[in-house]
C-alpha cells in the first residue's frame, strides 16, 4: 500500500492518455453503465481514476479490477466529459506491464481456457431475445485454433514461465 506521503503525484503523465483525468467529475455514470461494476470485486473506473490521480501506484500494482474489463465501451458514451475510461483502463493495463514484468492477470487463464473473459459462446437465447441471430464466431468452436492460439499465447515469457497456471 502506498502511502500518501510516498505517493507519485505525477503518475497520470505515466499512462497514455492520461492528462484528461484531470477533468473527471467522479460522477459515477461510467460505473453505473458498466457491467463489470457488478463483477466480484466489482471494476470501479472511477475508482481507479482517484487511485491515479493521487500516485498509488503501489495500489494499482496489486489491483486487478482493470483486467475485468469487458470492453463493451458503455462507460465512454455516457461520460459526460469525454474522459475515455476504456481506453485509460487499456493504458492502466498497459501501465501494470510494464511496471511489474511478472505480472499475471486472472483473466488471463480465462483467456488462454476460450481465447476471451467473458462467456460470450453461451448467450445465444440473450442474442435471440434481442433480434440477433445465429451464435457468435468463438475461438472455442474450432479446436484447431484455439490450439493455434494456446500455442502462441504460450511463447510469452511470463506464461511460458508460469505454464503450470495453464494446464488441467
Amino acid at each position: 500500500m502506498t502511502a500518501l506521503s510516498e505517493a507519485n503525484l505525477d503518475l497520470w503523465r505515466d499512462l497514455e492518455g492520461g492528462d484528461v483525468l484531470r477533468i473527471c467529475l467522479t460522477c459515477g455514470s461510467c460505473v453505473s453503465d458498466c457491467p463489470a461494476s457488478e463483477a466480484d470485486p466489482p471494476l470501479l473506473i472511477r475508482t481507479l481514476l482517484r487511485m491515479v490521480e493521487l500516485g498509488l501506484e503501489d495500489n494499482l500494482l496489486e489491483e486487478d479490477t482493470p483486467w475485468s474489463c469487458v470492453t463493451c465501451s458503455r462507460c465512454e458514451e455516457v461520460c459526460p466529459m469525454d474522459v475515455r475510461p476504456f481506453e485509460i483502463c487499456l493504458a492502466l493495463r498497459r501501465w501494470q506491464c510494464r511496471n511489474d514484468s511478472t505480472r499475471i492477470p486472472l483473466s488471463t487463464t480465462e483467456i488462454y481456457q476460450r481465447g476471451y473473459t467473458q462467456p460470450v459462446d453461451r448467450v445465444e437465447e440473450l442474442r435471440r431475445s434481442v433480434g440477433l441471430s445465429g451464435k457468435l464466431p468463438v475461438i472455442t468452436a474450432d479446436p484447431e485454433l484455439l490450439a493455434k492460439f494456446q500455442a502462441m499465447l504460450m511463447e510469452i515469457d511470463v506464461i511460458r514461465d508460469h505454464d503450470f497456471m495453464f494446464k488441467g
